[in-house]
């Protein structure tokens, strides 16, 4: 689960192989929010290559962020690392062969519900240097029961989890105003608290496929990886000795925008890679809650 209302895209064939011709790193800027610093992809790569887990952001629908994060993980992982990815549910696993696709599908992967080919670039990518991927997201049909049982449907790692890793009442309000922000103002108050334990237990699921396969990189969306209340929080509450650096992927909007991007974000990830925006109806025109 994630929270952003353009969690489903619909891209063409053509539009996505078009875009892997094009170069990657033009018009796009990487910042260190610790310190304001803008850097290269080079000294990025070289600074999470010396993290215990690194986890990187998406807006799902920019298949700029998927095929940059496919060139990053190859310049950045090393013959041990392992994929942990939000598109699979755990704790599925998959050595990406000559046909991606139908790896990834064989593992749980859904075409339709992932919008491929919008992620081919990334796990390309991850095909390319030879790494494994492993499924980070809850089992199928899980998230259902958790709405239905709340608390009580959580297996005892799980919920041992949830309460070592329990949010502060600030990173709570922030949770519940992004979920109800992400279903375009339209969540009913009574779908609030079992929305915000599915988004908790999906971070919760992660973080365990991250610790169980370090060294290891987390592929999600922007949502999962914020440090407030994400997954780089439960690994905090869960193994504090652990380096762990998290990239959010955003679109700039003109030099003011970026700028003021750029500042809200502080807190939020340890850097920002901004890009091209992509093109995109109004997530909320028609939107219904399913």
């Amino acid at each position: 689960m994630t929270i952003s209302t353009t969690q489903r895209p619909g891209r063409l064939l053509a539009a996505a192989l078009a875009l892997l011709l094009l170069p990657l790193a033009v018009h796009a800027r990487i910042i260190d929010l610790r310190t304001s610093e803008e850097i290269s992809e080079r000294q990025l790569a070289e600074r999470l290559g010396k993290q215990d887990v690194v986890l990187l952001g998406e807006l799902h629908d920019n298949p700029r962020h998927h095929a940059l994060r496919g060139q990053l993980i190859a310049r950045i992982a090393g013959v041990r690392t392992t994929v942990v990815a939000e598109h699979l549910p755990a704790p599925s696993k998959v050595v990406l062969g000559s046909s991606v696709l139908a790896d990834l599908e064989a593992a749980g992967f859904s075409a339709e519900g992932w919008g491929w080919p919008l992620h081919q670039s990334l796990f390309d990518g991850i095909r390319a240097v030879g790494l494994p991927v492993v499924g980070g997201n809850l089992p199928a049909g899980f998230s259902k029961q958790l709405m239905a049982r709340g608390e009580d449907a959580l297996p005892p790692p799980l919920n041992a989890a949830y309460r070592q890793a329990a949010l502060s009442a600030a990173a709570l309000r922030t949770l519940d105003a992004d979920l109800v922000s992400g279903h375009c103002g339209k969540l009913p108050d009574r779908y609030l608290a079992p929305m915000r334990l599915v988004q908790r237990a999906t971070d919760i699921s992660m973080a365990h496929a991250l610790l169980d396969n370090r060294p290891s990189v987390l592929v999600a969306g922007n949502g999962h990886v914020r440090k407030d209340y994400g997954v780089p929080q439960v690994l905090n509450a869960l193994a504090p000795a652990l380096t762990v650096s998290a990239v959010g992927f955003y679109e700039k909007d003109g030099d003011r925008d970026s700028l003021e991007l750029i500042q809200s974000l502080a807190g939020r990830y340890d850097y920002v890679w901004l890009t091209d925006g992509a093109e995109r109806s109004d997530p909320c025109e028609n939107f219904k809650l399913q």
